[in-house]
């Protein structure tokens, strides 16, 4: 399909950034430092003495600068260096040059590791970069530290052509676009509206009502796709407010009360709101109960894409249409069938010359009497004039595009694969203006006929058929997963942060054109850091997903349980949470922080993977059971019993001895920082030895792990495998497809990803014959460990070589309030004996004393082959094979 595009005319499109000729750099810098996630890993307050993956700032970028004490990258050399301004653009430009080596703390005179991404211009400006470095200048003590307020002229870009040049401008064709981002005056589910005549609108699902008119341009998403994403999302270049804020038709539920799901969905930004419900007496459940309404999800019309928003008050089941028409008048046509009576509030701001066809209005209330299926309509005049508009030659295109394969391609470091695996790139398709886009899969699905369906955090969702790709939804908000029901991949559920959402083609045309509401009974407050993940369906048709705490805020919105960074603002934040097969939504367990990875094994177990920080010593991999709790307490603020924050039932001795141990831990900063999602082999050999293993990749690192677990003793434990390092991007989404190879989406916006791209997609292919040499897993046993081993032994290989080739070191985690753990007791553990087996594919490791006593359990053991060569005939994958075991039960 091609339209010619319509474009409003405009003088200064480009310039409500760039018009302001100053700016204070260190509020800025400060602005740019959250976004982009620096936060996460570095400390910035005197005070704080949480452990973090980098050095903390606070002191380092003095007035009169300061030595510093780093290393060299791959060497065991240390120097110092003078902490000023040079060396600070060196670490984020060149971040692995040299390492800054930790100044106090349990890791004190050790080197950080190389896990912080390079900061190209393209993701940090320079100007950018000079403002944060202002910031970084005011974290020190009085005297030390830089001024507060450093005044700097905005650099101001060449004017843009068209609306075409403006970067993350959603542009209006001669069809309808609707998208769902955190607009200021609209809660972060509602829907906004691009018509082709020049003129939006907002649908809330809060209030079930237009909410939003203006007119020129629809919506700028820069915001949005900076960083982490800064909250409140402007309208678009030109734009003319008429309707901001009110609802123009609120339904009224059966007992008078309007409906206003505001407990569940406040308006972005309205802290105020937000702290309010957090510490409502009752409980949100009984809130729920309370609202006898729901939002029920859109379709489009086949030609024009114009929505008709689907919902239910009471009995009655409602569709809406919205028509803005060129001579300034707004009308609503309600559908549906009426079996009790239906009042709407209308309210007039901003509006002239009420009107409607089908019921009465009086006294600012529009009702509505039950006739079976009956068409009404509202219209009013909006004030003030139109924008005038002009029109230039350009189409928008949704013919397919063809999928390139870049066999070799790999991101900016060097890529490490076991012998005989490949790599190559796809590359993303362009929008549909044949612009480049910022194309993050972090969903893929793929479907019984071969199709793949991608879905992405801003760039909508696509399918690849016959190699080409295609879209198939745009303007949804941060996909995290997707899940396909049918054989063709026309129907799927994907989860967004407002809303499980299940998208259908209903009529054959490659466009998903009805969008239902699976389930949106959680809270969603338009913090960057509410992420839904999953989802995953079980064989009885139960889906299950996650839900991230959000990040910031004061204490009083966001309640943190002590902890520095994270907390709930209620509404199931920090659960997992279960959608029946009938449709009924199910708290499941909780103490989640963030949840980022979600599957379900080939035996139909469902687990988790959790991201280190707060009540989390370091990420982890565990069973997700129902009612269990996992260690995080800022969730608990939602369960039944009128709780808020200051209940005593919330503090941490009540919990500390009932959180669910994971089964395999992550080491932070060796092999994971924030893991993705997890698959499993199923490919019966097609990918190599190492079939129904998990495999699951690290979002900061850029590293691909395989993890291997057991029960004993009725505990689940396991060992974690380095498998691929140096991917392009942070690897969210590994996949596998029906030829046996692993596609992997990749995000590193926000956080920032070691391989340096802020997408990838990436494909892992096995040459179906080389059998790398590696540790195929590790199992406990009575006296130590059993490594078993992908190809056997050299026969030259004896029990006593190997004895002092092996190296086994362990340390515990513990999980408090404070961000991460130290590496506790870490210690070097002496090895007996080691046997080879008779296949000589497994090595049994003795362990002096082991078990005896009670310091062996809790602990992770790093199992290293310190010098492999010449232990297997051919083959090598790595000079140092190694494997992390967690070690929970021994075997008896």
């Amino acid at each position: 399909m091609k339209t010619r595009l319509g474009l409003f005319a405009f003088v200064t499109c480009c310039l409500p950034l760039w018009a302001q000729d100053e700016f204070n750099a260190v509020d800025e810098g400060k602005a740019i430092f959250t976004t982009m996630g620096c936060i996460e890993c570095h400390v910035v307050a005197s005070d704080d003495n949480s452990l973090k993956t980098g050095p903390s700032l606070y002191g380092l970028f003095k007035t009169e600068a300061r030595p510093r004490e780093v290393g060299i990258t791959g060497k065991t050399e240390r120097r110092t260096i003078t902490a000023d301004k040079a060396y600070f653009l060196n670490s984020v430009r060149q971040s692995w040059d040299v390492l800054a080596v930790a100044e106090n703390g349990p890791t004190k005179g050790a080197a950080y590791l190389p896990v912080m991404p390079m900061y190209p211009k393209e993701i940090i400006s320079d100007q950018d970069l000079e403002s944060m470095w202002h910031y970084l200048r005011t974290l020190a003590a009085p005297g030390e530290s830089g001024p507060t307020k450093v005044m700097l002229k905005k650099r101001k870009a060449a004017p843009a052509k068209s609306l075409l040049e403006v970067p993350n401008e959603v542009l209006v064709t001669n069809r309808a676009r609707i998208y769902r981002a955190p607009l200021r005056g609209s809660s972060g589910r509602a829907l906004h509206v691009g018509l082709p005549n020049g003129m939006n609108y907002t649908f809330d699902p809060r209030l079930l009502s237009v909410r939003n008119i203006w007119a020129g341009g629809f919506l700028n998403l820069s915001e949005e796709r900076k960083g982490r994403g800064r909250p409140g999302s402007p309208r678009g270049k030109g734009a003319r407010v008429f309707v901001e804020g009110g609802a123009i038709l609120q339904p009224l539920q059966p007992s008078g009360n309007p409906v206003d799901f505001e407990f569940k969905e406040p308006d972005v930004l309205d802290h105020a709101a937000i702290e309010r419900w957090l510490w409502e007496a009752r409980d949100f459940p009984e809130l729920h109960a309370a609202m006898n309404a729901e939002f029920l999800g859109h379709s489009l019309d086949s030609e024009s894409s114009n929505p008709m928003f689907h919902f239910r008050v009471g009995a009655n089941t409602l569709s809406q249409s919205v028509r803005l028409t060129n001579d300034g008048r707004v009308e609503i046509v309600l559908r549906g069938k009426l079996i009790q009576p239906q009042k709407f509030k209308v309210s007039d701001k901003n509006l002239s010359d009420l009107k409607v066809q089908g019921g009465s209005l009086k006294e600012g209330i529009w009702t509505l009497d039950p006739k079976g299926e009956t068409v009404h309509t509202f219209s009013a005049r909006l004030a003030g004039g139109l924008v005038a508009r002009q029109r230039i030659s350009r189409e928008e295109d949704w013919s397919p595009q063809p999928l390139v394969r870049n066999p070799g391609k790999i991101g900016r470091q060097p890529l490490e694969l076991p012998a005989g695996y490949s790599m190559e790139s796809w590359e993303s398709p362009k929008d549909l203006y044949g612009r480049n886009q910022l194309f993050e899969p972090t969903g893929i699905g793929v479907a019984q006929d071969g199709t793949i369906v991608v879905a992405t955090r801003t760039a909508g969702v696509w399918r690849i058929r016959d190699n080409k790709w295609t879209m198939f939804a745009e303007g949804t908000y941060e996909c995290l997963g997707i899940w396909i029901e049918d054989s063709k991949g026309d129907r799927v559920v994907v989860m967004q942060k407002p809303e499980l959402t299940r998208m259908i083609d209903s009529n054959g045309d490659g466009r998903a054109d009805q969008f239902e509401t699976v389930c949106d009974d959680y809270g969603f407050h338009g913090n960057y850091h509410e992420y839904a993940h999953g989802p995953v369906r079980d064989a009885q048709g139960n889906y299950y997903f996650t839900l991230n705490l959000s990040h910031g805020g004061s204490p009083r919105v966001s309640w943190r349980a002590g902890g520095p960074y994270m907390g709930s603002m209620g509404g199931y934040r920090g659960w997992a949470c279960r959608v029946t097969a009938e449709g009924k939504f199910e708290p499941y367990a909780n103490g989640l922080r963030s949840p980022a990875g979600l599957g379900i094994d080939p035996q139909g177990r469902l687990w988790y993977a959790e991201n280190q920080g707060e009540y989390v010593g370091s990420s982890k991999v565990v069973p997700l059971e129902q009612g269990k709790f996992y260690g995080h307490l800022s969730g608990l603020v939602t369960l039944p019993g009128k709780m808020n924050p200051d209940s005593p039932e919330l503090k941490f001795d009540h919990w500390k001895n009932k959180i669910r141990k994971g089964a395999v831990w992550l080491p932070h900063g060796k092999l994971a920082n924030s893991p993705g999602h997890p698959a499993w082999d199923t490919t019966a050999g097609k990918f190599g030895a190492y079939q129904e293993q998990m495999f699951i990749g690290d979002q900061t690192l850029s590293t691909l792990l395989r993890v291997v677990t057991e029960q004993v003793n009725g505990a689940d434990q396991g060992c974690v495998i380095p498998f691929a390092r140096g991917l392009s991007s942070g690897v969210m989404r590994p996949v596998f497809l029906p030829d046996g190879s692993m596609l992997i989406g990749q995000t590193g916006r926000g956080w920032g990803a070691r391989g340096g791209s802020q997408s990838g997609l990436q494909r892992i292919l096995w040459d179906q014959k080389t059998v790398a040499a590696d540790i195929a897993y590790v199992s406990g046993k009575a006296d130590g460990f059993e490594v078993h081993l992908t190809r056997p032994l050299a026969e030259a290989i004896t029990p006593e070589a190997l004895a002092s080739i092996f190296k086994i070191q362990s340390w515990f985690y513990t999980n408090t309030g404070r961000y991460g753990s130290p590496e506790h007791d870490r210690r070097e553990d002496s090895l007996l004996s080691a046997v080879i087996s008779g296949d000589r594919r497994s090595v049994g490791l003795n362990i002096t004393d082991f078990g005896k006593g009670d310091k062996w359990l809790d602990r992770i053991y790093h199992i290293q082959i310190v010098e492999a060569a010449g232990l297997f005939a051919k083959a090598l994958s790595w000079k140092r094979l190694e494997a992390y075991y967690t070690l929970r039960a021994i075997q008896q």
